[in-house]
């Protein structure tokens, strides 16, 4: 049987503060990935995953935080037109 492949944690992974508004930004890898991915997580828990990923970890942090800057970080947390809700 294979095992999972472990997740790796960038280091860039950080909580940051935007117009007041607090952000989760996490990044990870597969061990053996190519990749990073890059998730947004807002402080009510609304999670924002990019598609595509990232060469490196640096590239994935600059773009989170260029993205919240660009679209204001009250985007992400007033229910904006990108944020589709789960039904209940």
């Amino acid at each position: 049987m294979e095992r999972e492949p472990n997740i790796v944690i960038s280091g860039s992974s950080q909580r940051i503060v935007e117009d007041g508004v607090p952000f989760k930004v996490d990044i990870y890898k597969l061990e053996d990935g190519d990749g990073w991915s890059l998730e947004v997580v807002t402080e009510d828990g609304t999670s924002i995953v990019w598609d595509d990923l990232f060469e490196d970890d640096r590239a994935a942090f600059e773009e989170a935080v260029s993205t919240i800057r660009r679209e204001g970080a009250v985007a992400f947390v007033s229910g904006g037109s990108n944020v589709v809700p789960f039904k209940q």
